[in-house]
């Protein structure tokens, strides 16, 4: 007990209570950059999938420049592998830059291409792309970032999960897509979501 008396104050150690504020602060401030760091890399991938998206539309157009209507035969995930053996996938889309066998999203989903008709069209004077298994957050950002302002003014249609906006040019009034109209869309089931745009050919 003298012994322990006698010790400098400053040669003892913390509390068990010490230590315990200490961790619990150490805690909050990894959950906080944990949770910060996971709303920027979802922000990064909906950007990503965003850019994606318009390289993918200008490259169907330059390819069909020449045409009046798509080639119908580019439908399914066979469109999208053709599509990327002619260049016109973005790399980092594809499994394999020299033979592609699958083109896919940020979220491992299988892309795919058909022709589409637009308001009293013919088939193959519009296409549509359709990216699978995009989580609810994500899919809600997305419609409403590609259906804004900027968005491509050959846009005809967006939506998710059967929930379907429509553009002027289609007799609709939708766009853009407010955050209400996409979290109502965007509720597929085990937070899974099928994401549908429809781009005019030629604008």
């Amino acid at each position: 007990m003298l012994v322990e008396r006698m010790m400098p104050r400053k040669l003892r150690g913390f509390t068990l209570t010490e230590a315990a504020i200490v961790l619990g602060i150490v805690g909050l401030i990894l959950g906080a950059i944990w949770v910060a760091a996971a709303a920027v890399y979802n922000n990064l991938r909906v950007s990503t999938t965003s850019n994606q998206m318009l390289q993918l539309v200008q490259n169907v157009r330059s390819m069909h420049a020449t045409q009046q209507t798509m080639d119908t035969t580019l439908t399914g995930t066979g469109g999208a592998i053709t599509m990327a053996q002619a260049g016109a996938i973005p790399k980092d889309m594809v499994d394999d830059p020299i033979n592609p066998a699958a083109v896919r999203d940020v979220w491992n989903g299988d892309v795919t291409f058909d022709a589409a008709t637009s308001n009293g069209g013919v088939l193959g004077d519009s296409f549509t792309i359709t990216l699978p298994n995009v989580p609810r957050g994500a899919c809600t950002d997305i419609l409403v970032r590609n259906t804004g302002a900027g968005r491509d003014s050959g846009l005809l249609r967006a939506g998710a999960d059967g929930g379907l906006s429509t553009s002027p040019a289609e007799g609709g009034t939708q766009f853009p897509i407010t955050v209400t109209q996409a979290i109502g869309y965007c509720n597929g089931a085990n937070d899974q979501n099928t994401l549908t745009f429809t781009f005019a050919l030629k604008t």
